[in-house]
């Protein structure tokens, strides 16, 4: 079979490898869509009345870029020869599915799940295989309940009361025989059933909370109760949660832990504080996935509100972050990231210009963060201006401590 890899810059799923593919022109056929984009984004022409259809895939609620999508399957015509036409992709290369799956499993790529489904029915032969395609759910259009990232990370995007644009906060499932729980989030009745049926026949070692805020801890109590399960956190946020959750254990900074399966899972604990005074990331050491909770968003922008937020500190965590030998990026808010080192600079760089902006506005004589935002954040929509306003306050703060206001 013939993939590609999005360009890194491609605002969705930059990173990730995918199938060719694109958007319906008004009142056009989905086949002749198929055909056309084929053509254009790889130079291989077909006959549309060969394309069989396998399935169809609705993007997760979560996500901020949603896509209601067929999939069709059909063999490469005799002389045909695909290659990269645009710049959408940046590699792309006939392999077997079976190494495709090897490739995924061994965390070297990233691919959304109707891709990784077809890669592993596309492993057992094509006898039979529209059937197999099309014999989940979720390549019914039903929306999939759980996302697996890379082997054992599993993203279960669960509605909570978070701040806008986000409506949902990812709870991850990471390990294989026995499994740890991040941040089971939500306080919704559903939200939490939903995650007990994920769960039932898991076998849970512990319950980890990245920090304090309610759209990351919510469920915690619920899933403790449930399953008899203690909870873990730093002890700022242990500290912090005394009446609300009961956690059982504080972190210690950079413990590690082994987690049993097929190809197991090495998680170590690092503080990174800056949005909250006791937030942890979560980094897994063989292929590199970082659990961000909210030191990063795969959508929107991370919220630093003194006195709980402080800016310089959140500028360290990033920086001690990048060093890593990261791969992907796991937010709470938001789908993964890929090319996680430029995905952190583009954070760093983000709030220096920010922070450059405020300075200057200060320098003409604005001292308010009201009048500083409608100045600095006018890409920002005004009913976000009380947030900007606290980030403006925090930049101020890392301003004065600097010397420079």
């Amino acid at each position: 079979m013939f993939w590609v890899r999005r360009a890194p810059q491609m605002i969705f799923q930059g990173g990730f490898y995918a199938f060719p593919g694109g958007q319906l022109d008004p009142e056009e056929d989905a086949r002749v869509c198929a055909a056309r984009e084929l053509f254009e984004e790889i130079g291989v022409r077909i006959d549309p009345t060969t394309l069989v259809e396998v399935g169809r895939w609705v993007t997760p609620a979560f996500s901020p870029r949603r896509f209601d999508t067929r999939f069709f399957l059909t063999k490469c015509p005799p002389g045909e020869e695909p290659r990269l036409v645009t710049a959408e992709h940046d590699f792309g290369e006939w392999i077997g599915p079976g190494d495709a799956v090897a490739k995924w499993m061994e965390g070297q790529i990233l691919s959304a799940p109707p891709v990784l489904h077809a890669l592993r029915c596309l492993a057992e032969g094509l006898d039979g295989v529209e059937t197999r395609m099309t014999a989940v759910p979720w390549a019914n259009g039903e929306p999939i309940p759980a996302i697996d990232m890379r082997p054992g990370i599993v993203l279960v995007p669960l509605r909570t009361p978070t701040l806008p644009p986000a409506t949902h906060t990812n709870c991850y499932v990471v390990g294989g025989d026995e499994v740890v729980v991040i941040d089971p989030a939500s306080p919704y009745q559903e939200e939490q059933a939903l995650l007990d049926r994920i769960l039932e026949n898991q076998n849970i070692r512990e319950i980890w909370l990245t920090h304090l805020h309610r759209d990351h801890v919510s469920g915690a109590n619920h899933l403790k109760e449930q399953r008899g399960i203690k909870i873990a956190a730093h002890p700022i946020t242990a500290r912090d949660l005394e009446g609300v959750v009961k956690v059982d254990r504080a972190f210690a900074d950079g413990e590690r832990l082994e987690l049993r399966g097929k190809p197991g899972w090495n998680l170590r604990v690092l503080h990174t504080p800056g949005h909250a005074r006791g937030h942890v990331c979560i980094f897994e050491e063989k292929n590199g996935s970082l659990i961000t909770g909210d030191l990063m968003a795969g959508l929107g922008t991370i919220v630093i509100d003194p006195p709980e937020g402080h800016m310089a500190t959140y500028f360290d965590s990033l920086k001690r972050m990048q060093a890593l030998p990261v791969t992907a990026l796991f937010p709470a808010h938001g789908p993964v990231m890929a090319d996680a080192k430029a995905k952190i600079q583009q954070y760093l760089d983000h709030r220096m210009e920010r922070e450059a902006k405020i300075l200057a506005a200060w320098e003409r004589g604005h001292r308010e963060p009201g009048a500083i935002v409608k100045e600095v954040y006018t890409d920002v929509q005004p009913a976000m201006h009380a947030l900007a306003e606290r980030s403006v306050m925090a930049h101020l703060e890392k301003l004065r401590e600097e010397g420079r206001v």
